[in-house]
């Protein structure tokens, strides 16, 4: 007996796994979350690349920016969201003992691990520059697919591992550690 089931109706199934509410939560704060990403980004940029606090151009579109533009940092954020499933997710609730719900805690879990991945992230020098590429600097809606695809390459790197899609749903693949030559 072959039936076919739809995504909606394999995910009623399992409503209750740690892992599906664990994703409803990270998707609830995604605007916060990104925003705050970009108010980090902004202020490592100034400490790395204007730590005297001099106003050019460049400096003064950063300082005027209107956080808005989150959804250029979609992708980015879903796979910083498959990394922590990945690291941290099971499909075992667990017993809250302090009266909050399962989707609170989870929120409050995911986003001091988000403060401190994006605090570690944003130490690069190629992801401060990408962030802005993609918020600040992307006045006109361009395609970046490059620049995003080089901030997720330097996210797989953090975690050393690979994250790619397939038919629309993300899988985890632990990456082998190369070994160096000594020269």
């Amino acid at each position: 007996m072959n039936k076919v089931i739809n995504q909606t109706e394999f995910l009623q199934n399992f409503e209750k796994d740690k892992n599906v509410l664990l994703k409803v939560a990270q998707d609830q704060i995604f605007n916060d979350l990104a925003r705050h990403l970009v108010e980090i980004t902004i202020h490592k940029y100034s400490l790395y690349f204007n730590p005297l606090g001099l106003v050019d151009d460049t400096f003064q579109q950063i300082l005027d920016y209107k956080i808005g533009n989150v959804e250029e940092l979609e992708g980015i954020y879903e796979n910083l969201c498959v990394a922590y499933r990945y690291k941290y997710g099971d499909n075992q609730l667990e017993i809250i003992w302090d009266g909050k719900s399962h989707e609170d805690k989870y929120k409050e879990e995911w986003k001091e691990t988000f403060d401190r991945w994006t605090n570690d992230l944003t130490e690069n020098p190629a992801v401060i520059k990408g962030i802005l590429q993609l918020t600040v600097f992307n006045e006109t809606k361009k395609n970046l697919t490059f620049v995003r695809n080089a901030i997720k390459g330097l996210i797989n790197d953090y975690f050393e591992i690979k994250i790619l899609k397939k038919n629309g749903i993300k899988r985890v693949f632990v990456k082998e550690k190369q070994l160096k030559k000594a020269s």
